[in-house]
């Protein structure tokens, strides 16, 4: 089932969009970003949100810097935003709260960066007041074909109820919700 917010639906990566023979979000948003591909790293020009249908909302594009702590969103879905932290246009991901959806996102940059390939990871978080399963997949952008110079990300997320708890690290949910957190430059 997608979620709802706002009177908009969102897909989530547990969900299944009604004409997607793949279940999981991120490989949907990974089938369309190799469609863009080709031969090589597609550029940002070549990300078009309508191919993505409601999978978008659950999208966010990075530009990279040279400096990570300088990397800047240049989009955010709605279901990625936290609502206790409104989330602005350019905005460097230094700025992320320590422990939220975007900055389990941030963390990642460098590696993606010189990997030079997708990468994908998972584990638990709390996202909008809520401990959720999250599955993300980092996809490289690159505006001459060679060096990374962006990022898109997938982040596929549900809640978890309190009988599916069991098993989770406490430490690795804040129950304070996300911190304000600086990035080393």
């Amino acid at each position: 089932m997608a979620e709802q917010n706002s009177n908009v639906q969102l897909a989530t990566d547990f969900d299944m969009a009604p004409d997607a023979a793949e279940r999981r979000l991120t490989a949907r948003v990974f089938q369309a970003w190799s469609k863009s591909a080709g031969k090589s790293f597609p550029r940002r020009s070549q990300i078009d949100p309508t191919e993505f249908g409601l999978d978008w909302a659950n999208c966010m594009m990075i530009d990279l810097d040279p400096v990570p702590a300088n990397s800047r969103f240049s989009y955010v879905g709605r279901a990625l935003r936290d609502l206790s932290w409104p989330t602005f246009e350019r905005q460097p991901i230094s700025e992320c709260l320590e422990g939220s959806l975007l900055y389990l996102v941030a963390k990642a940059i460098p590696e993606i960066a010189q990997m030079k390939e997708p990468l994908s990871f998972s584990g638990a978080a709390f996202h909008q007041d809520a401990d959720i399963l999250y599955r993300v997949t980092l996809l490289p952008l690159s505006e001459q074909g060679t060096k990374i110079d962006g990022v898109l990300a997938a982040i596929g997320f549900r809640e978890i109820g309190a009988e599916k708890n069991v098993g989770i690290a406490a430490e690795s949910i804040s129950k304070d919700g996300p911190q304000p957190h600086g990035f080393q430059t």
